[in-house]
């Protein structure tokens, strides 16, 4: 049973999901299933392996490019269930949605390797999820995200995304959207698109843009050679993305993506959603957020909250940067 707990102090919430533990691998450090397509539960003809399929994306022939289904070993279930709760504290069932939506029916094929199509009919299936994840109102967010590689927090290998729903707003996308409506309240201007703007005209920060995104390196970049992709149109929510965007979106998705697993050698890496939550009526700007996981949160971080970044993002800028987009 997932419980969602708060913190007595600070109100911070935590979703202990001891189902989880159940996996082999969930202590082990830098280690990540390692299992051929005959063993792979994300490989085609493994389908009973997994839950039954909830979004297929399938060729002329019939067979799925790609399939999203219940996480096996999910955070969150939407069952209603009474918890005991200790007195001293809050808590309250764990309820919620988690999801995978499993990229390519090919188990060796990296994310920066699809096509772009392919690509595409990724976040085809991911939208088509989300619209009906949150038709369910108890549900306050959805989380979209990729890990890659172990220390990215990927426990298999076979390339896929995660889709998590949860009954509350997380404190930072609360706080990003909060920060959103203030300078607009101070500026009369999203501040998403004042970052747009500046970043093109200063230059020092872009790694790449087409005619609707931008690529950059931003100013108080968290990790080494960070990077996040915004449309340049003011667009508060993902999931309302048309398909001419969609099209540009993985454009200059891809050749990023290929940066990455080229120049760093396939590095452990997060690819994370920030998008408006369902039926929220304040403003935002989504965009996608690339961080590599080449260094640790150490005590410091940990203790204190504030990175330690030991690469410039006009360095990583410069290094990450795209041509003939």
């Amino acid at each position: 049973m997932s419980e969602i707990r708060f913190d007595l102090v600070t109100g911070k919430m935590v979703i202990i999901a001891v189902e989880r533990a159940k996996r082999p691998h969930d202590f082990a450090i830098a280690h990540q299933e390692k299992k051929g397509s005959k063993d792979c539960p994300f490989c085609p003809r493994n389908e009973n392996m997994t839950p039954p399929s909830l979004v297929e994306i399938k060729d002329g022939q019939g067979k799925w490019l790609v399939r999203g289904f219940t996480n096996k070993f999910a955070a969150l279930n939407t069952e209603v269930k009474e918890i005991d709760v200790p007195s001293l504290y809050r808590g309250e069932y764990g309820y919620g949605v988690a999801e995978v939506i499993v990229e390519s029916p090919y188990h060796d094929v990296t994310f920066g390797n699809l096509t772009l199509e392919q690509m595409k009919r990724v976040f085809h299936a991911i939208i088509e999820r989300y619209r009906s994840i949150v038709k369910d109102e108890k549900i306050k967010y959805v989380q979209v995200f990729k890990n890659f590689g172990p220390r990215g927090g990927a426990s298999l290998e076979h390339g896929h995304w995660q889709v998590i729903a949860i009954p509350f707003i997380p404190e930072l996308v609360n706080r990003e959207v909060e920060g959103t409506q203030e300078y607009i309240k101070k500026e009369r201007k999203c501040p998403y698109c004042e970052i747009i703007e500046y970043e093109r005209e200063a230059g020092v920060r872009l790694i790449g843009e087409n005619e609707k995104f931008v690529a950059i390196a931003p100013y108080a970049s968290q990790y080494p050679y960070e990077s996040w992709i915004i449309p340049k149109e003011h667009q508060e929510k993902f999931e309302e993305i048309d398909e001419d965007s969609l099209s540009k979106f993985v454009e200059i998705l891809k050749p990023l993506i290929e940066k990455y697993e080229k120049e760093f050698e396939m590095p452990p890496y997060n690819i994370v959603l920030h998008t408006l939550p369902p039926r929220d009526i304040r403003n935002y700007h989504w965009h996608i957020e690339i961080a590599p996981r080449l260094t640790i949160a150490a005590g410091f971080e940990l203790g204190t909250g504030v990175h330690i970044n030991p690469v410039s993002p006009e360095l990583a800028a410069s290094i990450l940067k795209l041509q003939n987009l």
